[in-house]
């Protein structure tokens, strides 16, 4: 049992040294990642993806996890089924932002599922993550 304990704590270390994100490619790589997950109807490993690049205790992140899987219970039986995800598009504001959105699919509906990154220094880290079902934004 000490063994098993042990190996968790190596593993949940591990992931805490995440590889840092240095170009805007490695951003998306990430947030399609996490889309991928949330577009098969898992949002907390979504979260669990971006977790060791979001600067947010992990207590917040882990409360942001179980919300979303609530509301997605609630939207599904609206939207129906969650069929997937697909990439939209991205967006820079300047040297510091990147905006990668994608959207959820579900059999009746779509929602928005959006990373944004800030890079302080010279590493990108998240700096917000939100769903919605304003579709109509796509076509600003």
């Amino acid at each position: 049992m000490k063994y098993i304990i042990a190996f968790a704590g190596l593993v949940v270390s591990l992931s805490a040294w995440a590889d840092p994100i240095t170009d805007i490619s490695g951003t998306k790589e990430l947030c399609q990642k996490a889309a991928n997950a949330f577009g098969a109807g898992n949002p907390k490993e979504s979260y669990e993806i971006l977790k060791p690049y979001w600067p947010l205790p992990e207590e917040e992140i882990s409360n942001l996890a179980y919300q979303t899987e609530s509301q997605l219970k609630t939207v599904a039986s609206r939207f129906g089924n969650i069929l997937g995800s697909d990439f939209i598009g991205s967006q820079e504001a300047g040297d510091s932002f990147v905006q990668h959105t994608f959207i959820g699919k579900f059999e009746k509906h779509a929602v928005r599922f959006i990373c944004v990154f800030y890079r302080p220094k010279s590493e990108w880290i998240v700096n917000a993550v939100y769903w919605d079902d304003s579709t109509q934004k796509l076509f600003q």
